[in-house]
């Protein structure tokens, strides 16, 4: 640098400079030290031009479907080294369609951010709050909207409305805790293409839902690695059989056959249902199609553990 204070640049500056919001360049900053800027005596930040071109390579590895997680601690050289490959790699595949992108408002929603590869989607931006991300000037465009709110007032409707009408987003899910009057629900609802959710929601229902919103396939956890291709497996208990057992007196102190048929006949209703779902909403066949194999699964295991204790206690289902 010839002059350090004129090789320093303010972060409105970073922003327009590498095309990232400014609540983004911060959110990288805090969670994984992707910058380390310095700073003022009244704590401003000041990027060195060092800071913008890990700013600019960075972007564009994360725009290419890198988690951010994944090259913060890359060295300048490193990145360079690691777009330099990205370019080299595109090939026929360069002409598929885009990844998803999402942008997430809040805290909670945030953490989404943090498991990229979950949704297999690209986190444009982050913001702490709704009236953060209201007054960045520069919103790109985004697939999915996911915004968290404590409360929702007629006017909190109104800036989420905009904000849609901004991202041009086709998907939005608003995730609130409380509401002043059935009037602000009722404007949320009137939104094209929002969900609105009630906290609290779990980081599972949470991420089912946006997947669902951005029309991505269902990731398939450990319990869930089944072949589609086999059958149902067959119910080793009748109806009959399990309110039997549900009600029957035994030895084992916790109750155990007992409790396991309450859960059989539950897991029996929940899969039957989702079997129905799968033939009557095509829209959400895959889904309810996965919670259908899934809970069979699961009642099969749970079935093997009841003819164990039967056997053990010597009981009779008939």
């Amino acid at each position: 640098m010839e002059n350090s204070l004129q090789d320093v640049y303010g972060i409105a500056a970073v922003a327009k400079r590498t095309g990232l919001a400014t609540p983004n360049i911060r959110m990288w900053e805090k969670r994984h030290q992707a910058v380390v800027p310095a700073r003022t005596d009244t704590n401003r930040r000041l990027y060195s031009a060092e800071d913008i071109e890990r700013l600019i390579l960075m972007k564009q590895l994360t725009d290419r479907g890198h988690a951010i997680s994944t090259i913060a601690g890359l060295s300048l050289l490193q990145l360079g080294e690691r777009c330099d490959h990205e370019l080299a790699s595109v090939d026929e595949a360069s002409g598929s369609a885009s990844r998803k992108s999402f942008m997430t408002i809040g805290p909670v929603v945030a953490a989404l951010t943090e498991d990229e590869e979950f949704l297999n989607a690209v986190a444009v931006a982050g913001y702490d709050t709704i009236e953060d991300a209201e007054a960045d000037s520069e919103l790109v465009p985004v697939d999915l909207l996911v915004i968290e709110t404590e409360s929702l007032f007629p006017e909190t409707v109104t800036m989420i409305r905009n904000l849609v009408n901004r991202t041009h987003c086709s998907a939005a899910i608003l995730l609130y805790r409380f509401s002043t009057s059935k009037t602000a629900t009722a404007l949320a609802r009137a939104i094209s293409g929002l969900t609105l959710l009630k906290a609290p929601v779990g980081d599972r229902q949470l991420k089912r839902e946006c997947l669902v919103k951005l029309g991505l396939e269902l990731p398939r956890s450990s319990l869930a690695r089944i072949d589609e291709s086999a059958p149902i497996p067959e119910r080793l208990f009748s109806p009959r059989q399990l309110a039997r057992l549900a009600r029957i007196s035994t030895t084992v102190e916790c109750e155990c056959p007992q409790h396991l048929a309450g859960l059989l006949q539950g897991l029996a209703a929940f899969e039957k249902y989702s079997s129905e779902c799968e033939d009557r909403n095509p829209a959400d066949a895959a889904l309810h199609s996965f919670l259908h194999r899934t809970t069979a699964a699961v009642r099969r295991s749970m079935e093997e553990a009841l003819d164990y204790v039967v056997q053990a206690e010597g009981l009779s289902v008939e």
